[in-house]
């Protein structure tokens, strides 16, 4: 009796308003959470306009995707191969610090180490050994990423296991091409797809969305909403008038352009240019910073930047004359940003994801993962029909965290730079609103490194904060007080093990360029097998 009556109040039907890389990795992710066990429980319909592409600032990951498209059971090198995928070990920042001689440092992902036969992790023992005059950086230190990068390895063998790692990965990819991978697969597995545009949404007595009212397909009911739709915020911000709240205060880059570059038409892997780089680089410029992500086939490339110091015309100007020559006769696409987030992501039977929900410059490559992350804790609260005030304000105060964490580490990006060279840095510098959670870590950090192994946050460990502190030179002066009490020799083992393994992985890992082609290949022979067997 029970049972039939939590079933009367079963989410049956789910629409989907939006494409994209937030909406069809909405459809697969809730597809496979709702219907894997029991098929047909929950009809998920994703609505999309042929009218409107993708915005596709971010192509640059972190490695919690490898979790997301393992639960997804998408083959690694299938998806890879037909969305142009390379590896990430890192993010390369070049000319942030405004330091003569240290234009250059590294957050790479990896390990985290603790010495042995103690819980202090090394990042604490490096700031000591600086003290004593070690003048290794602290990203050369700790992580063997960082090595592989300037070797441009891959981060494991050809014959390890998809999704496994010598040193933690994640993705650079082609975000279009990526949506339309899992729109197949969506559209395989049952996720109904609807191409039309919206005229208007119809709301009931309560406030909850009813229905969307279409110009092809007449009304489209559904118990539960996503809204998938964009700056625009079709449902969440403009049917449901829940305000969005902006970051620009503490945020300052409002725009961004965008300029893919395609390699030499018969070198698709830039083998007579350098190759592909396995790390994402972020070169700050006079208004902001540049991303360059590489593909194979093309480069992802932009500039973020701030139009309160500089005009759409100039920052084209400048992103060219960085990009140098290939990039004069291209035409760049101009986006306007808007920074910030939705008050609550969640509103009565509809949820935004993606750019409805929120969004954060993509300095730190969190836009797809901030996808995944709704989604995982959207599967973790999610409702019945009765939906549940609680459960709603629980959902929505673990993504305003989320949302307001990564705001915090971008923020530490500017405001800790000394750099003083154009009016934008000069103003980071003297002028910046710290959200009182950063500043409070801050006052902490000019005493001691973060040290919290367990959790300072949602999602940067301790490690990440301190690539910044340490690239930044923004460092307490002193080191713990309790490593006066440890192993001196413990410690100098743990540094030299990292310094054998990077050095070990460096000569036997493959590169970048053999490991992509190897899996091209394979994945080629591995289709065609396959449609030898079907016919």
């Amino acid at each position: 009796m029970v049972k039939e009556q939590q079933n009367s109040h079963q989410i049956n039907n789910i629409v989907i308003l939006g494409g994209g890389t937030a909406g069809w990795l909405s459809a697969n992710y809730l597809n496979k959470a709702l219907n894997n066990s029991q098929p047909g429980s929950c009809q998920i319909t994703l609505i999309e306009s042929s009218d409107i592409g993708t915005v596709g600032v971010g192509e640059a990951t972190i490695p919690t995707i490898l979790d997301t498209f393992k639960f997804l059971g998408i083959s690694e090198a299938d998806w890879m191969t037909k969305c142009n995928a390379t590896f990430k070990l890192a993010i390369k920042f070049v000319n942030w610090s405004g330091i003569p001689g240290k234009e250059i440092f590294w957050h790479p992902f990896g390990q985290w180490y603790m010495t042995n036969k103690t819980n202090v992790p090394i990042s604490q023992h490096w700031l000591k050994r600086k003290s004593q005059g070690n003048s290794e950086p602290f990203d050369y230190s700790c992580f063997e990423a960082v090595h592989l990068c300037d070797a441009k390895k891959a981060p494991k063998f050809n014959q390890d296991p998809e999704y496994a790692w010598r040193v933690e990965y994640a993705y650079h990819l082609d975000a279009g091409l990526l949506a339309t991978y899992l729109k197949e697969k969506g559209k395989s597995e049952g996720v109904k797809h609807v191409v039309d545009n919206v005229l208007d949404v119809s709301l009931d007595e309560k406030g909850f969305i009813s229905h969307l009212i279409t110009e092809k397909h007449g009304l489209l009911a559904g118990d539960f909403f996503i809204d998938c739709s964009g700056f625009s915020g079709r449902l969440i911000n403009q049917a449901l008038e829940e305000p969005f709240i902006s970051f620009t205060d503490s945020l300052w880059c409002d725009s961004a352009i965008a300029l893919p570059i395609e390699y030499d038409s018969e070198d698709p892997y830039n083998e007579n240019h350098g190759g592909i780089n396995p790390y994402t680089s972020a070169t700050a410029l006079s208004s902001g910073w540049t991303w360059n992500t590489p593909l194979i086939g093309r480069t992802g490339n932009g500039y973020v930047y701030s139009s309160n110091f500089i005009s759409p015309a100039e920052a084209e100007a400048e992103f060219k004359q960085h990009l140098g020559e290939k990039s004069q006769h291209l035409q760049p696409r101009h986006i306007k940003m808007r920074v910030g987030r939705t008050r609550n992501a969640w509103v009565k039977n509809c949820v935004s994801i993606g750019l409805a929900s929120g969004f954060i410059e993509p300095l730190e490559s969190t836009g797809i993962y901030l996808i995944e992350a709704s989604l995982e804790h959207l599967i973790h609260n999610f409702p019945n029909r009765l939906f549940h005030q609680s459960v709603i304000d629980n959902y929505n105060l673990i993504m305003q965290e989320q949302y307001e964490e990564i705001r915090d580490f971008i923020v530490m990006h500017y405001c800790l730079s000394k750099r003083e060279d154009t009016p934008f840095w000069r103003a980071n510098k003297s002028e910046p609103v710290i959200p009182d959670s950063l500043k409070a870590k801050l006052e902490l950090w000019q005493n001691m490194l973060p040290n919290n192994p367990q959790k300072i946050s949602w999602l940067f460990p301790d490690y990440s904060y301190i690539c910044i502190l340490a690239g930044l030179d923004a460092l307490p002066q002193t080191s713990l007080p309790i490593l006066d009490y440890q192993d001196k020799y413990a410690t100098e083992q743990a540094f030299l093990n990292i310094k054998n393994k990077a050095a070990q992985l460096k000569n036997n890992l493959p590169s970048h360029i053999d490991y992509l082609k190897t899996l091209a290949e394979s994945n080629s022979e591995n289709a065609n097998q396959n449609l030898l067997v079907e016919a």
